[in-house]
């Protein structure tokens, strides 16, 4: 691959590497439950990296240039999925033969179907309880809520699938692909979880508590995006946190997070003992090496701070 930066410090075939390495991975696997043949995810891979290169003028750091490309490759995954699947008319094409969590997909566009009167009534809808409620039932009992008190927290999460939001979305409008559902509903579970118990408690500053399903999705400047790509719908993926926070950290703190706890591609004494990368980030050359471990832990430390900051708002 030729380097298409202008960077005077080069971008390296490592960078390369792993930057390729990362987005064939995501392309595989955009979303759990899909998987992707060999040659496909290539493809994705090489026009999300090459699509990734042409957002920037100078080589960003590896960090944000991965965050980048990895959201291009998944959007990319995702789309490509679900416009096969409509032409092959098999909402099941490209599903992962070894996701068990439940018996088929179902067919999303007919889910996404919606009348201006009715709203979202086809026949589709009546196949989703029996996918979603084991799932959503087994998230309820490990916070406690089961029986007839369970059923009712996922019927609410249920309707909130088709709730209508203020600017006439919907979350299920959301979904590029029918596995991206089981993620958002678990989330949407967690959060009608949390508000089943506020009423039942009638305490309003119950520590464990946090924000209601209501509250996040009706601010309209900061509604959360129930979007995740991974298994753990509460584990948040570098290029989550790089697209939420960008505006927030500087292009070298952003390498700086990337470096120490994404790409781990050397222990933090072969960093500090690397020149060029305390040049780059302000940490004395002559200093001793627990005088540069302090020196770095402390800009690691305030960049997380900002992206905790962040997260707060």
């Amino acid at each position: 691959m030729s380097d298409p930066f202008s960077h005077p410090d080069g971008v390296t075939q490592d960078t390369l590497r792993r930057c390729w390495e990362a987005c064939w991975a995501r392309a595989r696997r955009p979303v759990e439950g899909i998987l992707l043949p060999n040659d496909q995810a290539t493809h994705i891979a090489e026009r999300a990296l090459r699509n990734a290169s042409l957002s920037f003028k100078t080589f960003p750091g590896e960090g944000p240039f991965l965050a980048t490309a990895l959201e291009e490759t998944a959007r990319a995954a995702r789309e490509g999925v679900a416009l096969q699947r409509r032409d092959h008319r098999d909402p099941q094409l490209h599903h992962d033969p070894g996701d068990s969590r439940y018996e088929r997909n179902l067919n999303l566009d007919r889910l996404q179907r919606r009348d201006a009167e009715r709203g979202f009534h086809d026949r589709e809808w009546n196949d989703l309880p029996p996918v979603l409620r084991p799932l959503a039932l087994h998230t309820l009992s490990r916070k406690g809520i089961r029986g007839p008190d369970a059923d009712e927290v996922f019927n609410d999460s249920l309707l909130e699938l088709a709730r209508e939001r203020n600017d006439g979305g919907a979350p299920i409008l959301d979904l590029t692909v029918f596995e991206e559902l089981i993620p958002l509903h678990t989330r949407i579970t967690g959060f009608r979880a949390i508000d089943w118990m506020r009423k039942k408690s009638a305490q309003k500053n119950r520590p464990n508590a946090g924000e209601s399903f209501d509250a996040l999705t009706d601010d309209p400047d900061h509604r959360k995006q129930f979007e995740d790509p991974n298994s753990d719908p509460d584990q948040a993926t570098f290029e989550r946190i790089y697209s939420e926070c960008r505006e927030d950290l500087t292009d070298l703190e952003w390498d700086l997070i990337y470096s120490l706890y994404v790409a781990q591609s050397a222990p933090v004494q072969d960093l500090l003992a690397d020149d060029a990368f305390c040049r780059r980030h302000g940490i004395r050359t002559t200093a001793s090496p627990s005088t540069k471990r302090r020196e770095l832990l402390a800009k690691a430390e305030e960049a997380l701070g900002k992206i905790r900051k962040s997260f707060q708002v």
